[in-house]
Parts: C-alpha cells; sequence; structure tokens
C-alpha cells in the first residue's frame, strides 16, 4: 500500500512577549482541518517548544512522502523566524514547496514571493486552499489549477509573474470535532501563559467583526463579505468547551474572537450553558470594547464573574479625544473613565486596557492626554493592567494607511523590513520628531512597571522570573517618576530594552 503523502505545518518563533505567553498553534490546527479530510497525514512543528533545535526536529520529521511546507506567519519577529525557517528547507529539502500563511500574509501577500524562499502564500482563511494547493501538488487528477484556488499567491510559470486569486469572502466556520487537537497532544503541558499552571485552550465564540476602526485590518478584511460578523451557536460553543474540558484537561478558556461582546445576550447564554453543564473551567476575552461594557450593568458582570472570568482586554486606545475620533472608536475619553470605575466594582475580573500610540498628525500634547488618562486608571483602579502601547502600524487597506501614505510613510521593500514593526520593534516613522519618539518610548518601556502587570508575568520560581522581580521592584519607582512627569530624555532604560529584545531573538 502506498504511503500517505505528508504535509509539514511549522510555527515561528515569536519574540520576546512570547516567552511568557506560549498558547496552542490553533492556525496550524485551522490549516490542517482540510488536507485531513483530503487524506494528507499532517505534521506540526513548533519551533517555540526548541527555539535552538527546531532544525533537527524539522529534518527529524520531513519524509520522501512529505509534498509542502508550511508556515503561520504574524507581522514583526515571525517574519524573520519564518525566512529562517523556509531559507533552511529551501537550502536542503530544494524539491519542497513552501507556503506562508496567516495574518501578514492578508497584507503583504504579493510581496512575500519576493523572497525566493517563498514559493506560495495563501491570503485569507487558509484550510481549503492548502489542501487543495497540496492536491495539485500531489498529482490528483481533480486537482484543480493554481489559478481557480481562491486565496492562493503563486508565481506563473510561464510568464514568472507572481499572481493573485482574490480569496473566499466569508468565514470558514469549523466544526469543532473536526479540529486535529490530536496533532500536538504530547506537547499540550508546555502550552500556558505567565507560568500559570492552566490547561489554557483558544476558541471562537463569534467571527468577524462589525466595526470600522481605522487602524485595525478587521474593516478591511471583511470588506467584501456579505456578512462582516457570524455567531456561533451557544450549544456549540459549550459542547467544544466541554470536549475540551473532558478529554484533554482544559481548565482555562480563552475566547479569540475579534470581538466577544457585540451581542451580549449571546455571550449570556453561553455562560448559562457553561454553569448547567457545572463545567469548572475559567475564561478570558480578547476582544471586548469601551461602549460594550459601558452597556453591561453590575448583575452581567458578576455573572461574567461567577462564571470564572478573570480578564477582559478592552481596546481603550487613547486618551486624546481627538485621536480616538481619528481612529473611529465612537467612545470618549469620559466613557473609558466610567467603565473603569464601573469595573473597580468588580475585582475579581482584571480590565487589561490596550492602548495604540504614534498616529500620523498625533502631538506630544495628545501623548500626554493618553499618559494622564492611564495614570488615572491606576488610581481609580488598582487591579488594572496597563498593557505597553502598542506602536501604530500602517496596514494595507486600512483607512489611516493612506493617511499615513500622505505624510511621507514607506513601506519596506523587503519582508525583512517587517520585522521590527510590533510592539517589541525599534521603529519610527515620517511624522516622528525626535522628542515625540523619545515620549513614545519613554511610555512603552516604563508601562511595564505602572502596574501589577510585571509581577504577574514573572510569578514563577525559576532564576529568571527571580531576576525580573528583583529588577521590577528597583526600577518601578524610578520608571512612574519618569511616566508621571513625562521624563523622556536621557533614556537609557530603552536602549537597554531594544537590546534586550534583538539579543533575545538572537538567543532563541
Amino acid at each position: 500500500m502506498q504511503n500517505k503523502k505528508r504535509i509539514l505545518l511549522a510555527y515561528p518563533q515569536m519574540g520576546m512577549s512570547g516567552s511568557y505567553v506560549r498558547h496552542i498553534p490553533l492556525s496550524l490546527l485551522y490549516a490542517a482541518i482540510g488536507s485531513i479530510s483530503a487524506g494528507f497525514a499532517v505534521d506540526i512543528v513548533d519551533t517555540r517548544l526548541n527555539p535552538t533545535g527546531w532544525r533537527e526536529e524539522l529534518k527529524a520529521t520531513i519524509t520522501p512522502d512529505t509534498v509542502l511546507l508550511g508556515v503561520s506567519v504574524i507581522t514583526g519577529t515571525p517574519v524573520g523566524s519564518a525566512l529562517e525557517i523556509t531559507s533552511w528547507s529551501k537550502q536542503n529539502y530544494p524539491h519542497i514547496p513552501t507556503v506562508w500563511g496567516g495574518p501578514h500574509a492578508n497584507f503583504n501577500s504579493g510581496e512575500i514571493l519576493s523572497e525566493k524562499s517563498v514559493d506560495y502564500a495563501i491570503c485569507g482563511y487558509g484550510s481549503m486552499p492548502l489542501a487543495l494547493l497540496a492536491k495539485n501538488l500531489r498529482g490528483d487528477a481533480e486537482a484543480p489549477p493554481l489559478k481557480s484556488i481562491k486565496g492562493l499567491i503563486f508565481r506563473n510559470s510561464d510568464t514568472g509573474n507572481v499572481e493573485t486569486v482574490p480569496p473566499e469572502n466569508s468565514f470558514e466556520m469549523v466544526n469543532y470535532r473536526e479540529i486535529p487537537y490530536h496533532l500536538i497532544e504530547k506537547e499540550m503541558p508546555r502550552y500556558g501563559q505567565f507560568d500559570s499552571g492552566e490547561r489554557i485552550f483558544s476558541i471562537y465564540s463569534s467571527m468577524g467583526c462589525p466595526y470600522n476602526c481605522a487602524f485595525c485590518s478587521s474593516p478591511a478584511l471583511y470588506r467584501d463579505f456579505g456578512r462582516k460578523y457570524e455567531l456561533v451557536s451557544p450549544q456549540d460553543v459549550a459542547d467544544h468547551i466541554e470536549y475540551v474540558h473532558r478529554e484533554y484537561g482544559a481548565s482555562y478558556i480563552y475566547f479569540i474572537d475579534d470581538d466577544s461582546f457585540v451581542n451580549p445576550d449571546h455571550l449570556e447564554a453561553i455562560i448559562d450553558e457553561i454553569d448547567r453543564r457545572s463545567l469548572q473551567v475559567k475564561l478570558g476575552f480578547r476582544g471586548a470594547r469601551i461602549d460594550e461594557v459601558l452597556r453591561m450593568d453590575d448583575a452581567y458582570l458578576v455573572k461574567l464573574a461567577r462564571a470564572g472570568t478573570n480578564i477582559l482586554h478592552i481596546g481603550a486606545e487613547s486618551g486624546s479625544q481627538r485621536m480616538l475620533d481619528l481612529m473611529r472608536k465612537n467612545i470618549s475619553v469620559d466613557d473609558i473613565l466610567e467603565v473603569n470605575r464601573k469595573l473597580a466594582r468588580h475585582p475579581e475580573i482584571t480590565a487589561g486596557y490596550n492602548w495604540m500610540i504614534g498616529f500620523p498628525s498625533e502631538t506630544i500634547e495628545d501623548l500626554r492626554s493618553t499618559q494622564k488618562l492611564i495614570m488615572q486608571i491606576i488610581k481609580e483602579n488598582p487591579n488594572a493592567f496597563i498593557f505597553p502601547p502598542n506602536k501604530y502600524r500602517p496596514l494595507p487597506g486600512t483607512e489611516l494607511y493612506e493617511t499615513s501614505l500622505r505624510f511621507g510613510y514607506k513601506p519596506p521593500e523587503t519582508q525583512m523590513g517587517w520585522i521590527d514593526v510590533e510592539v517589541e520593534g525599534d521603529y519610527k516613522f515620517p511624522w516622528y520628531t525626535t522628542d515625540f519618539a523619545n515620549m513614545v518610548n519613554m511610555m512603552h518601556v516604563t508601562s511595564y512597571f505602572l502596574d501589577k502587570k510585571l509581577f504577574s508575568l514573572a510569578a514563577g520560581r525559576s532564576f529568571k522570573h527571580f531576576l525580573i522581580r528583583a529588577i521590577g521592584r528597583l526600577y518601578r519607582p524610578f520608571a512612574r517618576i519618569r511616566y508621571r512627569y513625562g521624563i523622556a530624555s536621557c533614556l537609557f532604560e530603552y536602549w537597554i530594552y531594544n537590546m534586550l529584545v534583538r539579543n533575545f531573538r538572537r538567543w532563541s
């Protein structure tokens, strides 16, 4: 009997943040679904789990039956890691085609193929395109030609030109029973965050987002969709939670929806179903808006807390009303303060506030408004987490991308240029003055020390965590003085931070 053809999927390293948050590679599991249905065997190598020995692991996994190597890529540090993976593959296995997918491919797909180590890219949802590409490479008689595979970017073998097939304009709704968790079952104890010891599973309760934030990729990604938001039924969500709880010991469910609270009644129905089944799991939510939390009453928040919710990631974004309006957030600074005071009454739920700074036309006074708001939030809610402000990144297709071009922005010409374009990256844009850049960098590095966040991230018993806590206690008073008074000159600690980030990539 002929051996099954195989697909190898790799997950790249994630930079310094990946050292304390390492969730299961859900993007690879979703990508594998169509290929498994098409009769392929799928192997997964997560280089985050083996940062120094991933080459040997890939070598041990590749067989004569491997028909392609796929990598899921996020913009930033993972771009460099993905380039290492595909370059290594081309040097050692030039006959195996390579393909990039993931968020980075959605907005930089054509440029990706300027890299000689990448043969194909997939934009949009990838399970079916990957399966069809694999069938084409396997030589199936019924396999469609490349030019008819939705979302595929490839080099025309006749002209050498890069061709792009538009992706499907609909969501990839997945039955949880098809998710091949068994592919990573042996490694599950190694996934988690903050040394919490929880068995964390990321799942969806909805797909898409109906809002139009000017900086966000979602409006661009879903622009041509007939429906921009779809709900997964409460029954199916609860079934999924019960399944991973029973089969894999899931103790913490992290909802990775773009926005979990567009329809609060839907989320409440999920919680009721979890309670009815007596599922003992904790809950966390990646997506929540200020205006949504504003509409929640205390009874709703009590219900969230009793269901095991310990954190809401909330997009506050800015303390400047002008910048909030520029972002099309449809909220006010007073709304943010009201939400924070409300959540302060429910300390079981950590309010984790996300911020974004460095927009075209933003001024130092706008930054000072954000700085002032953050200090007020901490004062009124000591339990709040202030996540490091994200440096704005112009994403093609977004409303503010065109604004950035008018302000002189020129996107990277090579994939290597995207490595530093992330929250940990040391980059600046044409509209940055020296004083503005210093203020942005000061707010970023000191934000780690304003609240209790650092001590949660480094709560483990290892020497590394002990050292981080010790440094945090020594530097925190100085950081808070810097931040409170906006002292951005002589920012030696940002130089140290940036050196650590770059060395972390080298050590990983």
